[in-house]
Parts: C-alpha cells; structure tokens; sequence
C-alpha cells in the first residue's frame, strides 16, 4: 500500500482544515474479475489496516472519493486489461518479455514508460526515458 498526502507539503491541494490522500494498492490486470466485490472488500481491509496503524477511524473523515479500477484504466487510456506496468511481472523471464524502447522496423519510433524496459516503478520509468534520450541523441 502506497499513500501520499500532498497538502501536508503544499497546503493549498487540500481544503482548509482537510488532507488529500492517494492511497494505491497494486491490483492484476482485469481478466474478468468481479471488480465491484473485490473492490469492497479491499476498501474495508485497507480502511481497518490504516485505522488500525493511526488508532483513527478515518472512514468518517472522507469527503470525496474516487476508486480507479484497470476497467477504469483500460477505458480512459486504452492500456490492455488496465495494466498500468505491463505484461505481468511474476516470473523470472517477465523482464526479457516487455517492449524494447526503439521499434527497429520503423526509423525514430521510440518507446518509454512503465510497460517498456527496464520496467514499472518511477525510478525504472526515469531510467527508461533515460535510454529513449540516449538512443535519439546516438549514445
């Protein structure tokens, strides 16, 4: 579980006397799943963990709320099954798997991202832009 809470560094991303949380939680890529049941559940066990961690029943405290699902990834940005990352990365040749960041069949068509190598994460995602800036700039 991943949370991040922006207005405690720049006040004005929240309403007065209120916080913004962005709480993420890696999910698989939709496959049919029953994402309304699965997304219950998960919301509650994460509600009681946090609570459980704060000593806080933070449920009363949200305002608004948005949960985005890979049937929501895959709608708004057309990424197969919602994948954020990717093929999936659970086994040991997932890595020899993703797309390469230069397409050689075409001249200067370059890929960078989460999907691409080296990977997922923001620090593979920089590395990878990293290698595409390279690749254009003939390192």
């Amino acid at each position: 579980m991943y949370i991040f809470i922006s207005s405690k560094i720049v006040r004005s991303d929240a309403p007065l006397g209120s916080e913004n949380w962005f709480v993420m939680i890696n999910v698989p890529s939709d496959i049919g799943q029953e994402w309304e049941d699965l997304v219950a559940c998960t919301r509650k066990n994460i509600i009681d963990k946090i609570n459980k961690i704060l000593g806080v029943d933070i449920e009363k405290h949200i305002v608004c709320e948005n949960i985005v699902t890979p049937q929501n990834i895959e709608k708004n940005t057309s990424s197969v099954g919602g994948a954020l990352y990717g093929t999936s990365s659970n086994s040991m040749f997932s890595a020899f798997l993703r797309h390469p960041n230069k397409l050689r069949k075409f001249e200067n068509v370059y890929f960078a991202g989460g999907s691409v190598h080296p990977g997922g994460g923001i620090p593979l995602c920089l590395a990878s832009a990293k290698i595409v800036a390279d690749e254009i700039n003939g390192l």
